[in-house]
C-alpha cells in the first residue's frame, strides 16, 4: 500500500532466477492504485538511468491514481456484471440468454455456407432424489460435473449451455446425422459416470432429444422446441 521509489526491477518475477534475461532498465517508480475494495493494481513507470525518479514524480503520479483506480474498478465492475448475464453462476456454463445469441450467429451462418447445425437438448433422469437423499450440496456438484464432463466430450466449437435446472444443451456444427447416436452415447456415458463419482451410484441417467437445421427447423426457437419434444418423448 506504499510507493515503490527507484526500486529495482531486475528483482522484478520476470527476471528473477533466469540469468538468461537482462534488462536495461535501472529504476522504477511504483504506486499502487486503491479502489473502494482494496488494491485494483499497481501503476509503474520504469527508466533506464539508476535513481532516476524523484519525490515530485511520486507526487504528481499519487495525484492521478484515484481517478486511474476508479476507471480500472469500473471496468472490472461492468466486466464482471456482462459475464453475470451471459453465464451460469453454478457450472459456468453461457446460460439461455447466451445461448439464443449463439444459436442465431450459428443459424446466419450456416445459412450462408450451407453446413448443417445439430442442436441436443438434455435433461437429467431421478436428478430430484439426489437432492432428496444426497443434499442439495451433493446436487450442484453433479451439476458442476455433468457440465464440465460435456465440455470435455466436446470439440473447440462445439457449444454447451444451461438453459436451467437440469436441463443442458448443445449446439454441435457439421454434426452428421449418421453420427447422432454415438455422440448421444458419450453425453449418456458421461452422466452415469459422473453420478458414480457423486453418488458412489448410477442413480442418474439422461434423456436427450436432437432437431438438425435445416430438416427440422430453420430458426432457434423452432429446433429448440423440436430437441425438447423429442427430448420429452425419450424420457416417457
Amino acid at each position: 500500500n506504499k510507493p515503490i521509489l527507484n526500486g529495482n526491477p531486475s528483482v522484478e518475477p520476470a527476471y528473477m532466477n533466469d540469468p538468461a534475461k537482462f534488462s536495461f532498465l535501472q529504476s522504477a517508480l511504483s504506486v499502487p492504485l486503491n479502489g473502494l475494495n482494496g488494491v485494483v493494481g499497481a501503476l509503474t513507470l520504469y527508466r533506464c538511468e539508476k535513481d532516476s525518479f524523484t519525490k515530485d514524480n511520486v507526487r504528481v503520479l499519487l495525484a492521478l491514481t484515484s481517478k486511474v483506480s476508479l476507471a480500472i474498478e469500473n471496468a472490472l465492475k461492468y466486466s464482471q456484471a456482462e459475464s453475470c448475464a451471459t453465464t451460469d453462476y453454478l457450472t459456468g456454463l453461457p446460460n439461455a440468454r447466451s445461448l439464443f445469441l449463439h444459436l442465431d450467429a450459428e443459424l446466419s451462418r450456416c445459412r450462408r455456407s450451407g453446413d448443417s447445425l445439430a442442436v441436443l437438448v438434455g435433461d437429467l433422469d431421478g436428478f430430484k432424489q439426489i437432492n432428496d437423499r444426497f443434499g442439495h450440496l451433493e446436487g450442484n456438484r453433479l451439476l458442476q460435473m455433468v457440465a464440465s464432463s460435456f465440455k470435455e466430450r466436446c470439440r473447440e466449437y462445439d457449444y454447451v449451455a444451461r438453459m436451467g435446472g437440469d436441463e443442458f444443451v448443445l449446439v454441435i456444427p457439421g454434426l452428421a446425422a449418421d453420427k447422432l447416436d454415438d455422440r448421444v452415447d458419450q453425453l449418456e456415458n458421461a452422466v452415469r459416470m459422473a453420478a458414480k463419482a457423486v453418488c458412489g451410484e448410477p442413480t442418474v441417467s439422461l434423456s436427450v432429444g436432437t432437431a438438425i437445421f435445416p430438416l427440422d427447423g430453420s430458426d432457434a426457437e423452432s429446433l429448440l422446441a423440436e430437441a425438447d419434444r423429442r427430448m420429452y418423448a425419450t424420457k416417457q
